[in-house]
């Protein structure tokens, strides 16, 4: 019997089950996670282990079925709602032991981030970069700024792989950032030639 390679490691038996559910309900794995199924489709080493207990999705605000995976994991494992705001909503999955966090985004122009792999909704390497950035210049916590720091440079392997570079410097450019982050950024990739 061939046992295929898996998309992303897992920790639970449930991973895939809540990570397919996600995709059917136009939810996009964002994260480590996301990190990992990218670095195996692409073949680029991932530097690092996911997150034991832990998924992470994008979707947008006009998701009108996100309530519905919330429902589905619900009656499946049981959950308890850590956290719900117009931006977030945390969940803790007691029959698996796992965290699971929807960031609700309001802006529409990162819809065009939404890309499927393997049949998986992920967001793009393009938003994990955007977004793991813009958490690395502002964190002044330097276990987290490390983890993003050396995430970053695997983000840019993909996109190097992928021929996004000048998707990438498009949208960053259109971010407004100060000297100091662009330092930060020519930093990253200086450390990577």
């Amino acid at each position: 019997m061939n046992n295929p390679v898996p998309l992303f490691q897992q920790y639970t038996p449930y991973d895939m089950e809540i990570v397919t559910t996600a995709t059917r309900c136009n939810l996009y794995l964002i994260g480590g996670t996301a990190i990992d199924l990218l670095c195996r489709y692409y073949s680029v080493p991932f530097w690092r282990n996911r997150s034991d207990n832990d998924l992470d999705f994008w979707t947008s605000s006009d998701n009108q079925v996100k309530d519905r995976f919330i429902r589905q994991i619900g009656n499946k494992f049981g959950i308890s709602v850590e956290d719900n705001s117009d931006y977030m909503v945390s969940l803790e999955l007691e029959g698996g032991k796992i965290e699971t966090d929807i960031l609700i985004d309001y802006d529409c122009a990162n819809t065009k981030f939404a890309s499927s792999i393997n049949g998986i909704c992920v967001m793009s390497p393009i938003y994990l970069f955007s977004s793991k950035f813009d958490r690395y210049i502002n964190t002044a916590n330097i276990q987290r700024k490390e983890t993003d720091f050396y995430d970053l440079r695997t983000l840019l392997s993909i996109i190097e792989k992928t021929n996004g570079f000048d998707e990438l410097e498009s949208h960053l450019s259109n971010r407004g950032y100060d000297q100091k982050a662009e330092d930060m950024l020519n930093n990253i990739i200086a450390s990577m030639l």
